[in-house]
């Protein structure tokens, strides 16, 4: 989900309706159909942003939602237990686990909070997100050390927290046919797209279409526009093993939730070796996944591409 587009949305409806319910799923377990920080607005006329899991659950969820908007219910906490035998809330699924659903009733009043989600969001800097009882709050250049919190005590009492301005950013370094199809298929799961190439005149950087942001720069010095941290992922797919050599060498030291490299295990040994010799530490090497990709005997960059987003969503998930 693309973090600006659903707040955005959610600033414009509420120009336009006096108010609209914002569905989180604070808390999941086992095999819940909607996972922890799944989110999604309901309208008074049952217009949607945003998935809570989808599926009947999630079509009665937004029934309870207009009768929320409506005045027919007023309970903001639904404990569901995904089974046949609870003493919970039965949502009607047989899949078993269960989850904590919020919903909180939204205004005009409350624009300026997502304004200000929608600013962090912007300039890339993290907050901290909070539900309570009737409360609905941001913190500016706040973070949580994990990225979602909730504690229950009751349906009046408890507290949802979670990270929300810094948004997952796939730099992927290479601008030839794999980077191109890779920024396509990573634009399409949400991430923020930042692609980089040397070459100034390449055709498949001018189709590119998908990336936010394209930058022309020698590969050794891709690390000046890459961030740290556990929400970015580094993709090095240049056409060149030197291109890969050079942009491996700039961002190895840097912490990322995930960093591939392209190649054959022989063209990988030898970057590895060469950096080795210009004193890199060879234990840095372990933590990148060359061969890139889940191995799926892909072939063509659209193939490429699909095996390299499947693991980036495996290590995303993972903890």
């Amino acid at each position: 989900m693309n973090e600006k587009s659903f707040w955005q949305f959610a600033a414009d409806s509420l120009k336009d309706n006096s108010k609209i319910v914002l569905i989180t799923v604070a808390d999941s377990y086992l095999s819940s159909p909607g996972k922890q920080g799944f989110k999604m607005f309901v309208l008074p006329d049952r217009t949607t942003k945003g998935t809570i899991g989808g599926g009947i659950m999630e079509n009665q969820l937004i029934d309870y939602a207009v009768d929320l908007l409506s005045g027919n219910e007023t309970k903001l906490v639904k404990r569901l237990q995904h089974s046949s035998k609870t003493e919970l809330e039965n949502s009607g699924l047989i899949c078993g686990g269960f989850q904590s659903i919020i919903f909180t009733v939204l205004s005009s009043k409350d624009l300026s909070v997502i304004n200000s989600i929608l600013s962090n969001i912007e300039k890339k800097r993290n907050g901290i997100f909070e539900l309570k009882q009737n409360s609905f709050n941001y913190y500016t250049d706040s973070t949580l050390k994990a990225d979602y919190e909730f504690n229950y005590e009751g349906d009046t009492n408890y507290y949802y927290k979670e990270n929300i301005g810094l948004v997952d950013t796939a730099y992927v370094i290479g601008g030839g046919h794999v980077g191109l199809a890779v920024c396509q298929v990573m634009k399409f799961l949400g991430f923020h797209v930042i692609v980089f190439d040397h070459r100034e005149d390449v055709f498949t950087m001018k189709q590119n279409v998908y990336a936010d942001e394209k930058i022309i720069i020698d590969y050794k010095d891709v690390n000046k526009h890459i961030n740290d941290g556990n929400k970015s992922y580094v993709i090095i797919v240049t056409p060149q093993h030197m291109g890969d050599k050079e942009a491996l060498g700039s961002v190895i030291h840097m912490n990322f939730k995930y960093i591939g490299m392209m190649g054959s295990k022989r063209k990988i040994k030898t970057i590895f070796n060469n950096l080795a010799k210009e004193g890199y530490d060879k234990k840095l090497f372990e933590r990148v996944h060359s061969p890139i990709g889940l191995e799926i005997e892909a072939e063509t960059p659209n193939e490429i591409a699909v095996s390299i987003a499947a693991e980036v969503i495996k290590i995303k998930h993972s903890e």
